[in-house]
């Protein structure tokens, strides 16, 4: 090689290694502005955030100082207008109560009677601004409705009365005087309705239900006060105040189509009284042939099998007999007259020899009332 040719090798050389420094330093600056350009972008989007999350914050503060500035700039005119409305729609409310409870105390229409008395029974009369002192409740609702579906069907015997000192309603029959009284006591829960109740005892006469439509009389109870103890009042007088209560009943399936359960006020010739127990002990009806030679009365077998009659006055007959089989045994007991007009109720109280042996034997002969209402 010459020593020209060695020249010539060694710029080249010089040349490669100037142009692969320039190189590398220009991929050094290329890849310094990409970072430098990420970075600023990163930069830019923070700033944005921050500057947006700023913007909300001021945004919510002058929505929130707004919000303020609204109530706080009513002025004393509205304050009053808004508070004058408040007691204009608590006067309404009470206005119209007031014409719930005319229509309850002085329509002639019985649906009408039923459909205020359904309002009355839920109605508020208190509202936040305006409140009523002097207020009666649901069970004197239940009463006064009571007492106007007699009046409509001009039917008396039973009188409403009103405490003095506060406001609370109660009943008393007329035939009875003034004791005992009776009110409405509410069953809560989903069940609702009411129990016809003697204040001083809390018997449970009957359960009527508006909603449901039925009424069901409670057999224990009206033994219990009307044979028991209010045995020494004329039997008369009782099954006058008996029969105010059948009248209503009555009237609640001819107007409202109810359902009823009389029990033992069942009138019916067809009616079976079915005792407590299906089984009667031995010797139960062997006690009533007893009581009955007593009382000069002759007891006879049934003409139908297991049991007795007993014929009383006016073509009145009673029995008890077991209407079942050998294997299941029904004992009933029955009341028969030529005009459907007498019950066991009415027996109970007019015949002191059934009466007794009916009470001596109470455990087994108690007439069922609904299980699902009377416990």
């Amino acid at each position: 090689m010459t020593s020209d040719d060695k020249r010539d090798l060694t710029s080249a050389s010089a040349e490669s290694t100037e142009a692969s420094t320039a190189n590398d330093v220009h991929s050094d600056q290329t890849a310094s502005t990409a970072t430098k350009q990420q970075q600023s972008s990163k930069t830019d989007s923070a700033v944005a955030t921050d500057s947006a999350a700023v913007s909300a914050t001021k945004n919510d503060a002058e929505s929130g100082t707004s919000k303020e500035k609204k109530v706080d700039t009513l002025t004393p005119s509205q304050r009053f207008r808004i508070y004058n409305n408040n007691i204009k729609d608590g006067l309404q409310n009470g206005i119209q109560f007031t014409k719930y409870l005319d229509q309850l105390t002085e329509t002639q229409d019985t649906d009408e009677l039923l459909d205020s008395a359904t309002h009355l029974f839920d109605f508020k009369m208190d509202t936040a601004f305006v409140t009523f002192p002097h207020q009666y409740t649901a069970s004197d609702y239940y009463l006064l409705f009571m007492s106007r579906l007699l009046e409509i069907h001009e039917e008396k015997g039973l009188i409403l009365t009103s405490a003095a000192d506060h406001e609370e309603l109660s009943v008393t029959f007329d035939a009875l005087g003034t004791q005992p009284d009776f009110k409405f006591v509410l069953v809560g829960g989903r069940n609702g309705g009411a129990f016809f109740t003697d204040k001083a005892s809390g018997l449970h006469l009957f359960y009527m239900n508006l909603e449901r439509q039925q009424i069901r009389f409670n057999s224990k109870a009206f033994t219990d006060l009307f044979a028991v103890a209010l045995a020494d009042q004329p039997a008369d007088k009782k099954m006058s105040a008996i029969d105010t209560l059948i009248t209503f009943a009555k009237d609640l399936q001819r107007d409202y189509h109810f359902t009823a359960d009389y029990n033992l006020l069942e009138t019916d010739n067809n009616a079976e009284y079915q005792t407590k127990h299906p089984a009667l002990p031995a010797g139960t009806v062997d006690k009533l042939f007893v009581a009955s030679a007593d009382s000069h009365y002759m007891l006879q077998n049934a003409p139908a099998g297991n049991g007795a009659i007993i014929d009383l006055e006016d073509d009145l007959v009673f029995g008890i007999a077991d209407a079942g089989t050998q294997t299941a045994p029904k004992w009933v007991i029955t009341t028969t007259d030529p005009k459907n007009q007498i019950s066991l109720m009415a027996v109970l109280l007019n015949y002191d020899f059934i009466r007794q042996w009916y009470l001596a034997n109470r455990d087994d002969l108690e007439i069922q009332s609904d299980p699902l209402i009377f416990a």
